[in-house]
């Protein structure tokens, strides 16, 4: 289902970061403006959230050992269409739309990191556009137009028909089973932090002028050209200097001027640099692991999600508060890219 060695890269990258769009749009709009949760929906919400995201690295894992990604990617397409169909069925189509959400992204995940060059780069612009399509499905569902019911459905199972025959980056395996010393679980665990300051932070942080629609809409560009900006500079500066400058140029942006629009857009938009950093850090800890390795980046961000889901976030609207937890975020990354000599280099 893929090809061994050419492909066209523009065509791959394109479609899945627009089915990457699609999928993330039909997502919140099923979930907000279709399903009825009532009293529930905190539970809902923690559910949803914990299967489209931990379920990413079990999946990882079983492509890193046998499952096709480009099948996982399909697949998980056609769920999500088919969660469609249950509407009325709350529970069930929250179930049948997570697991397909979980199966395309860490399938897409996986082949993007199969590129020999520009992991990063690549990386960037199969995630970005995922923010823009839950703003989208967001305002979709509060909208209610009723065609999208059959819309999303038919435009999924297109992507799924154009996905089957796209060619890919060949995804090579190892015979040898290569277990992480704990050494590299350190690592792993060290790097997980920033992905989880990310999502706390990201979820947490309150603009005042986003209300108005136009400032809405640039800061959600802003944060995806952060991710895609992220990666072009990492593959050309280096994951150090992009990843922690980044953090450290947005921390008194978002912690103390996140209330003046250019400003606050500036910070959102330099600390999501690290996005495509620490998912490629990752994988220079795991090379053999690219489906594991995308998958534990979506299990940070869960954890990071939790207090917001909860609701039991208030403690982030101190400044320095926000302030403190960017700062951390720096250091631990600071301290894992400068003086662990596993991942210095990036020969994944």
């Amino acid at each position: 289902m893929h090809s061994a060695k050419f492909f066209p890269l523009t065509t791959f990258v394109t479609t899945y970061a627009i089915a990457h769009l699609v999928v993330d749009a039909a997502c919140a709009f099923l979930f907000i403006g279709v399903l009825e949760f009532s009293e529930h929906i905190v539970f809902s919400m923690l559910l949803y959230n914990a299967l489209a995201f931990v379920l990413q690295a079990p999946f990882g894992l079983l492509i890193d050992k046998k499952l096709n990604p480009k099948l996982a990617s399909i697949l998980g397409l056609l769920l999500v269409a088919l969660s469609f169909l249950f509407w009325n069925r709350s529970y069930v189509a929250l179930s049948i739309i997570s697991i397909g959400n979980a199966l395309f992204h860490v399938g897409g995940g996986s082949l993007v990191l199969s590129l020999r060059k520009k992991k990063a780069t690549f990386s960037g612009v199969y995630v970005a556009p995922g923010g823009i399509g839950l703003a989208l499905g967001s305002f979709l569902a509060i909208s209610k137009p009723g065609t999208n019911l059959v819309l999303f459905p038919l435009i999924l199972l297109i992507l799924s028909f154009l996905l089957y025959f796209i060619k890919t980056p060949g995804f090579n395996r190892t015979r040898k089973e290569q277990s992480l010393s704990n050494y590299g679980v350190l690592l792993v665990a060290l790097i997980m932090i920033p992905i989880a300051v990310r999502s706390l932070i990201g979820l947490s942080m309150e603009f005042p002028w986003k209300e108005n629609q136009y400032w809405l809409w640039g800061l959600i560009a802003a944060l995806a050209l952060g991710k895609v900006f992220g990666g072009v500079l990492a593959d050309r500066f280096g994951l150090l200097k992009v990843g922690v400058g980044g953090l450290l140029v947005s921390t008194p942006l978002l912690a103390f001027f996140s209330t003046v629009p250019l400003l606050g857009l500036a910070g959102g938009f330099v600390f999501n640099f690290t996005m495509p950093v620490t998912l490629i850090a990752i994988l220079s800890v795991m090379p053999q692991n690219k489906g594991l390795s995308f998958g534990l980046t979506t299990v940070a961000l869960f954890i990071g999600a939790i207090p917001t889901i909860l609701g039991t976030n208030s403690w982030l609207k101190d400044d320095l508060v926000v302030f403190a937890f960017i700062m951390l975020s720096a250091l631990v990354l600071y301290g894992v890219l400068s003086f662990y000599g596993s991942i210095k280099t990036l020969k994944v």
